[in-house]
């Protein structure tokens, strides 16, 4: 299986843009990790017996993303600009150490800066 099938590429879209908060920010990061690590997440289930129904793969995201909110200090509620760097960086961290390859760490990355370049 070549790395493009193994990692999807999240592309960010100019509506997602549109009234963009911290919280919506915080969302997006979310659905970039997602799509970035699904396949990640599916073999870690799938090799314990659990469930690859994307909803559940979706909940295990979340959980990890509130994780990494927590364990930075920042709060996922109520996410500001600092907090989310800090989670984007210990998010790509994991990925990296999960073998994601650092081509699709960065292109994620870039994404999401574009993201944080625009919050106050």
């Amino acid at each position: 299986m070549t790395d493009e099938k193994k990692f999807s590429r999240w592309m960010l879209k100019d509506s997602d843009l549109k009234d963009l908060d911290t919280v919506k920010a915080r969302d997006l990061i979310i659905k970039c990790f997602f799509e970035a690590q699904k396949e990640t997440f599916a073999r870690a289930k799938k090799d314990i017996g659990g469930s690859v129904q994307e909803a559940d793969i979706m909940a295990n995201v979340l959980t990890m993303v509130k994780m990494v909110f927590r364990d930075t200090g920042g709060d996922f509620e109520k996410p500001d600009k600092k907090s989310i760097m800090a989670a984007i960086e210990s998010l790509a961290r994991k990925a990296s150490a999960w073998g994601t390859p650092p081509d699709i760490i960065d292109f994620h990355k870039s994404q999401i800066m574009r993201i944080i370049s625009i919050l106050t």
